[in-house]
């Protein structure tokens, strides 16, 4: 079993039958639709959310297929698999020898790492010129965003320029030496370029450390995820980290237009009007609120659904044992699917 076969059985495993095969697809990929942010959370797959941008659809549904073909999973409705018995066993047995991905937090850190990634990269590569007078040398980043904040970093170091190559090494060497650190080192640092030494691409990494690209990618993300998580909880162990980071991870991650909707509700608004204000639906106003009782936890719900309505959705969806809408729906017709949703979004990791 390959590494992304072992990553969608796992998913499948999670969403029991109650999505369709895309929905695992549309995760991975990052996508921000209300009904993907909603199936992150409600199944509790926020962390691999965004963590395999490179698949497209035709790669994905060969690996599907795959699964399929190995009897690892079994079609319970059009486009709706299950894990047979076999694909579970075989899901504990692959994990158990290969290391599950478990610092990943896609929904926080999604695009995050990549930028992280994209300027800690150059920030070595210009760093180790720097310390050898050399001008002279492509730069392994070439988006222009990328550049125009190392360059503004560098006129403005936290440190003078010639202690801050010596200040990042220690930065890099302490995080490597935690005993939470989640892998070999190695993986992201032989993708370093700097002095005589070129860094590694990651089909190349992958062959040096015998593991296949998928798993590499996973793992090298993995590392990614953790010294975000790490740098940003201890600021000042890692000075240059941090300041690698620090504009990137907002308090809470909400899409745009979601963001312009929570000011208006802040400021009193109710659904209707700000559907009339912003002209646009009452269904997506609504779908912006579910998704910012999701990523917010001290934003109330209760105005929207009483107090009772949440205990009443919340029993049924034990008592059915699924996180379907149409049978809470049939089972309390005087609610509406968006109170039966937004009680989900707050409390659907208690059923």
């Amino acid at each position: 079993m390959t590494y992304i076969e072992a990553v969608v059985l796992y998913c499948l495993k999670e969403i029991k039958g109650e999505r369709t095969i895309f929905s695992i697809f549309h995760l991975l990929k990052g996508k921000r639709s209300s009904q993907t942010i909603q199936d992150a959370h409600l199944y509790s797959l926020t962390s691999l959310f965004y963590s395999y941008p490179p698949i497209d659809r035709d790669s994905f549904t060969k690996v599907v297929r795959g699964l399929y073909k190995k009897k690892l999973i079994a079609e319970s409705e059009a486009e709706k698999y299950i894990l047979t018995e076999e694909g579970d066993q075989q899901l504990t047995i692959f994990f158990k020898e290969k290391p599950f991905p478990e610092w990943l937090n896609g929904w926080l850190y999604g695009s995050t790492v990549e930028v992280l990634w994209k300027r800690l990269s150059l920030l070595v590569q210009v760093l180790s010129h720097y310390i050898r007078a050399s001008q002279r040398y492509y730069p392994v980043q070439r988006e222009r965003d990328v550049q125009t904040w190392i360059k503004s970093f560098l006129n403005e170091p936290p440190v003078p320029l010639k202690q801050l190559n010596n200040l990042l090494f220690t930065d890099i060497v302490s995080l490597a030496r935690q005993e939470s650190f989640p892998d070999d080192p190695d993986i992201l640092i032989c993708r370093l370029t700097g002095g005589e030494f070129i860094g590694l691409t990651r089909g190349q990494a992958a062959d040096r450390l015998g593991m296949g690209e998928d798993e590499y990618w996973y793992r090298f993300l993995n590392v990614l995820h953790y010294t975000a998580g790490e740098v940003t909880s201890e600021k000042t162990k890692y000075p240059v980290l941090y300041a690698l980071i620090k504009d990137l991870v907002p308090e809470i991650t909400l899409t745009q237009s979601s963001e312009e909707t929570y000011k208006l509700l802040k400021r009193g608004m109710d659904i209707k009007r700000i559907s009339e204000l912003r002209r646009l639906k009452e269904s997506t106003i609504e779908d912006h609120v579910v998704e910012i009782a999701l990523n917010d936890k001290v934003f109330s719900i209760e105005r929207f659904v009483p107090e009772a309505d949440i205990e009443h959705i919340l029993h049924i969806a034990r008592k059915v044992k699924m996180r379907k809408l149409k049978p809470i729906k049939d089972a309390l017709p005087q609610l509406s699917y968006f109170q039966i949703r937004l009680t989900l979004a707050r409390y659907g990791d208690q059923i």
